[in-house]
């Protein structure tokens, strides 16, 4: 069986940043909701509240799996030879660049975090 890396690009590698972009906003948006109404904001943990600590934890994780893949499409691009059609070179540019818009979309929404007020 052959590594992740040494695969032919994929057409599920073009959306799987941006799925997990999607789950960032979702988590986020639902950790906020939830987060208000349970009061979290309240609970303090040194200069930090508790709401946002559980928003930094949910953006940091979505960042560190974005980072992930995007060192695999890396990968999976610069092992591309000339083994793989202009088709598949083409997937593996367009995934890389996909990941990398979605690490951007993903990193925007979390300047939220820390410069925003949260519930009020």
């Amino acid at each position: 069986m052959k590594a992740l890396s040494q695969r032919p690009a994929g057409p599920v590698f073009l959306a799987l940043g941006f799925l997990i972009w999607a789950s960032a906003f979702s988590m986020l948006y639902a950790a906020l909701s939830i987060g208000c109404e349970l009061g979290w904001n309240s609970i303090t943990w040194g200069i930090f509240d508790l709401l946002r600590l559980i928003l930094f934890t949910l953006w940091a994780g979505h960042m560190t799996l974005l980072a992930w893949l995007y060192r695999v499409c890396r990968k999976r691009l610069d092992t591309s030879g000339e083994e793989n059609s202009s088709a598949a070179r083409f997937l593996g540019r367009a995934s890389l660049g996909a990941t990398m818009a979605a690490v951007a979309s993903t990193f925007w929404i979390g300047l939220a975090i820390p410069l925003s007020s949260t519930c009020g």
